[in-house]
């Protein structure tokens, strides 16, 4: 046995960002503050960083750096989508719930976007 094939690979996971556009359908009024958490408790945030100046997404749309994969990005969206129909899942005129969604991974990002002036949107320990 040479010395090379005791030596275990190294696969080492980079970090990719996501971006979600998530739109609940028949919502109430809160519902979408109430998504917010959920999607911030699952590390999705509504602005982005570019050299060092935070800019807001637009209204339903989240950013996530992540190692995981698509399909776990998938999951975590989905995980707070549905906490929030949980919540109640019948709107205040007695119609269901739902929600759509679809997830991107970012190679290359262009966009016109505002500096954002609220931190409650960065990630925990960001800041302005």
């Amino acid at each position: 046995m040479t010395f090379a094939s005791q030596l275990k690979p190294k696969i080492l996971k980079t970090m990719a960002s996501f971006t979600t556009r998530l739109e609940l359908v028949n919502p109430d009024s809160n519902d979408y503050d109430l998504l917010h958490q959920e999607m911030r408790d699952r590390q999705f945030y509504r602005a982005i960083n570019y050299c060092g100046v935070w800019h807001d997404l637009p209204p339903g749309e989240y950013d996530r750096t992540s190692t995981g994969t698509l399909d776990e990005i998938y999951s975590d969206a989905g995980a707070a989508a549905q906490a929030v129909i949980n919540n109640k899942p019948l709107n205040d005129q007695q119609q269901p719930k739902d929600y759509y969604f679809i997830i991107t991974q970012a190679v290359e990002r262009g966009y016109i976007l505002p500096h954002t002036t609220d931190p409650t949107k960065l990630p925990p320990g960001a800041s302005l």
